[in-house]
């Protein structure tokens, strides 16, 4: 895939044909983020402005665990390389460490002066990166909860922090309608992206080769960057985003080239990395059903988090306040 190889190569696309596995309840307002264990394992961490995470198994759909101890919303959950560890960032201006294993609350961290918004594990779970509505990206030292770095980054709310794949670089995204890259050891910003008119940027993360990087902007358009010549070299439109930060990734589990992303009308696009086509839309939810160009079994409001399995065919979204649902969709591949 382009993502691990040249992102011209082509090859006739496989298509992606996602299926509703089924549905997780109980959250009880917006599912801002859903993520799967990193570690290959069949667990899913949701993330929800009612103040906790969920844990569920995706082959049972039960949730085997609810993590409570924020004061306000949750807009972040990650998972360390392991899966041992996840960290929270909220509204109540901190982040939280979490054994996975017992639900409890390792360590809070301080520091951060509002909204927490984003956050990440460097691949080797030893620095956690995080954004704030506060404008500033901080690095914290995961074994002993200390702020490493605090870095005034950006003039506006910071909407994504990630590490590429060996953790040497950080990206940042904004508002203020620029991506960062950072070098971790220093602190120093080593490039600044933009696009023309500079639309605010609502997400950000490295490919997992770590030559590009996959940004979604309040235009309603992905971009791929090529961020060592500094431009967009792809980008992807049919979804709608100009009010919420929408999570976006990339999906090789099911033997394609995928871009994916959710969308503010509830439904959910799947691109071809390369060609930059529409191969799947999966519609929101409609009580007049497919006649009306919904589906009886897709979100009924914004569909903000949106993860893909690292090694399974699945992908698990989440949507906001009016449905607060998460689903899980398969990938069947055709025969």
């Amino acid at each position: 895939m382009a993502v691990g190889m040249d992102v011209d190569g082509s090859r006739h696309p496989v298509r992606p044909t996602f299926q509703l596995v089924r549905g997780l309840t109980g959250h009880t307002r917006a599912v801002a983020s859903t993520k799967f264990n990193p570690n290959g394992s069949n667990h899913l961490a949701t993330a929800s402005a009612d103040k906790t995470v969920k844990l569920w198994s995706t082959e049972t759909g039960e949730c085997v665990r609810t993590l409570e101890g924020h004061t306000q919303g949750i807009s972040d959950v990650c998972w360390n390389k392991q899966g041992n560890y996840l960290c929270t960032a909220s509204d109540d201006h901190t982040l939280k460490l979490w054994d996975v294993e017992t639900g409890k609350a390792l360590k809070t961290l301080h520091g951060h002066t509002n909204f927490v918004f984003c956050c990440n594990f460097d691949p080797q779970g030893h620095l956690l990166a995080s954004g704030s509505f506060d404008e500033t990206m901080r690095v914290w030292d995961v074994r002993s909860g200390k702020c490493l770095r605090e870095v005034p980054a950006h003039s506006d709310p910071i909407t994504a922090v990630d590490f590429n794949y060996d953790g040497t670089l950080l990206v940042t995204s904004s508002l203020d309608g620029l991506l960062r890259i950072w070098d971790t050891l220093s602190g120093h910003c080593l490039k600044t992206l933009f696009d023309k008119n500079s639309p605010p940027v609502s997400a950000a993360r490295f490919c997992p080769n770590g030559r590009f990087i996959l940004s979604g902007s309040l235009d309603s358009k992905l971009r791929l960057w090529n961020f060592e010549k500094g431009k967009a070299v792809k980008h992807y439109e049919g979804h709608t985003n100009t009010q919420y930060c929408v999570f976006s990734g990339f999906c090789t589990s099911g033997g394609g080239n995928w871009v994916v992303t959710g969308s503010e009308d509830g439904s959910i696009f799947v691109y071809e990395l390369n060609s930059r086509k529409v191969l799947q839309h999966i519609p929101c939810k409609s009580s007049a059903g497919e006649e009306a160009g919904g589906s009886a079994t897709g979100h009924s409001d914004a569909v903000l988090g949106l993860d893909v399995h690292p090694t399974q065919p699945l992908m698990a979204s989440g949507s906001h306040s009016g449905d607060c649902s998460v689903l899980l969709w398969s990938h069947q591949p055709q025969q």
